[in-house]
């Protein structure tokens, strides 16, 4: 018996469907919402993401002006990924790479998140710099202090 009831409960969803699709066609049900999309995958295909060296991790990183805790915050993984990732001892897996690429072309797109409100000022101050441009290594005099 229990068949016959799966059968009549089938039957009444088939029969709601048909009236419904009566109304709709009579006009007396709102259109279905169709959204339709100009790039489809028949159509394109996005590139791989590229694999990033720790060197060039690192890089990045400083480019940036951020403590590894501050790139892990702002990619979503921990800071002992990060540092693993500089040390050479793991590699960035898929949606990290495409990360790691937003980041290195595109950074204000993912700076945003760690300055909100601020980022504008710190983008009007010249940020990000290159950290090697202000750095001078240990023991070299600065040309003021060579006075």
């Amino acid at each position: 018996m229990a068949g016959s009831d799966s059968g009549s409960a089938f039957g009444d969803a088939l029969i709601g469907a048909l009236e419904e699709a009566v109304a709709f066609e009579r006009g007396e049900l709102p259109a279905a919402r169709v959204d339709r999309v100009d790039i489809t995958a028949r159509h394109a295909r996005a590139t791989p993401a590229p694999a990033y060296t720790a060197e060039q991790i690192r890089a990045i990183r400083r480019r940036l002006s951020l403590s590894q805790p501050v790139f892990a915050e702002m990619l979503n993984v921990s800071a002992s990924t990060v540092r693993a990732w500089e040390q050479g001892a793991r590699e960035p897996d898929g949606p990290t790479r495409r990360l790691l690429q937003v980041a290195d072309v595109h950074p204000e797109a993912l700076t945003d998140a760690v300055y909100g409100t601020r980022a504008t000022e710190y983008r009007d101050r010249g940020w990000p710099r290159m950290v090697a441009e202000s750095r001078v290594p240990f023991g070299t005099r600065r040309d003021d202090d060579q006075k």
